[in-house]
């Protein structure tokens, strides 16, 4: 790429990069104003309820039918199992070591860029590294703890 390629290059990638943050922010505080108020909702909704109950022995009561369990399981909060967060770590590592690949690779082409690529590209390559060892590391340990097999390992030891 010439100098003149560059000048024309640059502003266009500039001010897509530009909107893609913008959007993305609108995107978060979007998503931020609705998960908060489907939790206030569902807060007042489950306040409601608990105050409906008159008695320790009704709440108990109510715990032991079918509802009381899916009530029961609406309030706890559940975050992505073990084996999807392992996968996203592995696919990120996966990307960032590809990118830093090729950003190698595209220094050796362009030895005015040389530097930069290289620099970059070890950054990068690295922390896809150190995302897949991660994933390692976090398999064994998920399997020694049981969180793969649905069941709890050490209850069994």
């Amino acid at each position: 790429m010439s100098t003149s390629a560059l000048e024309v290059v640059a502003p266009f990638v500039m001010g897509t990069g530009l909107f893609v943050l913008i959007a993305w922010i609108v995107f978060v505080v979007a998503d931020g104003r609705r998960r908060r108020e489907q939790l206030k909702v569902t807060s007042e909704f489950n306040a409601k309820i608990l105050e409906k109950m008159g008695s320790t022995a009704e709440f108990g009561a109510f715990l032991e039918t079918d509802g009381g369990r899916r009530f029961m399981k609406m309030l706890t909060v559940e975050g992505p199992s073990a084996k999807t967060r392992m996968l996203g770590s592995t696919q990120t590592g996966i990307v960032c070591a590809c990118i830093g690949v090729a950003m190698h690779i595209l220094g050796g082409i362009f030895y005015y860029l040389r530097d930069g690529l290289w620099v970059i590209g070890g950054i990068v390559t690295a922390c896809g590294i150190g995302f897949i060892v991660s994933t390692a590391a976090s398999y064994r340990l998920s399997k020694t703890l049981g969180l793969l097999e649905g069941g709890d390992a050490l209850e069994r030891r």
